[in-house]
């Protein structure tokens, strides 16, 4: 986290610094979350108290990686929330202000961040994953309240031991440019309506252009300069942890008698979550990789661990059937097979 935000600082990535830190927000958040949930086995400093408020912001921000496997909402919920709290509260701040009525049709509430012409974030996508309350942060006193927020998350990293200065591998922001980031507003009734086949909600259409935006974030932009089948830990588990809940959230979704979608929105999602790829990642007894990616917490795979192997050795363990490199290889080509069919389903890139 030191050697991105390192790079991001520098003059040159402006322009690709605000977008690149709301695509990592909730992971930097799952960082901070767990370490400070596990502090009674590391070294206590000051710098890693939180207000509650920062707690409950930084919480929030990991859970939404969850997407449909948050327990506490689960697809229901994530929609209601998405339709009143994240697109609700954005039609409502940027709509209707334009003093001459006829002129409103022109007014705009959703931003679409695209890197070499790929969808990467969204505004929508942005406040749900950042995990401040949206009215709140898109208030008057929105910027102040952002700001202590993050300065709380910056003091964590740094007593954990993020350095600006930290010797490592280039991140993706010392190879990305910001000449290859664009962004457009459009309305987002509009836009929706036209996503995924213009059959679902717009508050299903948002969140699935939420996983769509996340994984091309982790196939593409994530990557960039380093070789896919040889990641650092962050970055595999980065990549690992969004393509197992997309790809979980996706076969809720399908299953959950509840939704009215569509046949083509079903073929699409069973074509996506149908290769053994995808169901490698999401296969029931592989479960425990991920709680260990985003716990550090071992449990069974205790005393398989191996600190001078990659990922600590716990590959072997969990994927029986392959070692470090070829599991490398097959969630390499989940990534592009998954931003390929979500690509392909939402009808824009």
């Amino acid at each position: 986290m030191g050697r991105l935000f390192a790079a991001l600082s520098a003059p040159q990535q402006a322009t690709l610094a605000s977008v690149a830190s709301l695509c990592m927000t909730p992971f930097i958040s799952l960082v901070i979350h767990e370490a400070r949930a596990k502090i009674d086995m590391t070294t206590p400093s000051p710098t890693m108290e939180f207000s509650a408020e920062a707690a409950e912001v930084c919480a929030r921000s990991r859970n939404s990686l969850k997407l449909f496997e948050d327990n506490q909402r689960w697809v229901v919920g994530q929609l209601e929330f998405h339709r009143d709290k994240i697109i609700g509260a954005h039609s409502d701040h940027f709509l209707g202000n334009t003093w001459l009525r006829l002129a409103r049709f022109l007014e705009v509430d959703l931003s679409l961040f695209t890197y070499d012409n790929t969808l990467i974030c969204t505004s929508h996508s942005a406040a749900f994953h950042i995990g401040m309350e949206p009215k709140l942060l898109l208030s008057d006193s929105g910027g102040a309240y952002a700001l202590s927020i993050t300065q709380q998350m910056g003091r964590c990293l740094g007593a954990l031991g993020a350095s600006a200065n930290a010797d490592g591998p280039k991140t993706f922001a010392s190879h990305a440019t910001g000449r290859a980031l664009n962004d457009s507003e459009v309305r987002a009734d509009q836009y929706y309506q036209r996503a995924f086949g213009g059959h679902e909600e717009p508050a299903l259409s948002g969140l699935l252009t939420d996983f769509q935006a996340k994984v091309n974030f982790v196939s593409s932009l994530l990557v960039m300069g380093a070789d896919p089948l040889d990641l650092e830990y962050t970055v595999f588990k980065i990549r690992y942890v969004t393509l197992h809940h997309v790809l979980a959230s996706l076969t809720r979704l399908g299953a959950d008698q509840s939704q009215t979608i569509s046949n083509s929105s079903r073929a699409a999602i069973e074509r996506i979550t149908g290769t053994p790829e995808a169901t490698a990642i999401t296969d029931g007894g592989t479960r425990g990789f991920r709680n260990t990616l985003v716990h550090y917490d071992p449990r069974s795979a205790a005393s398989s661990l191996d600190i001078s192997e990659p990922l600590f050795g716990l590959v072997p363990f969990y994927f029986p059937d392959h070692d470090y490199s070829s599991l490398s290889a097959l969630v390499d080509r989940c990534a592009h097979a998954t931003a390929q069919g979500l690509n392909d389903w939402a009808g824009y890139r």
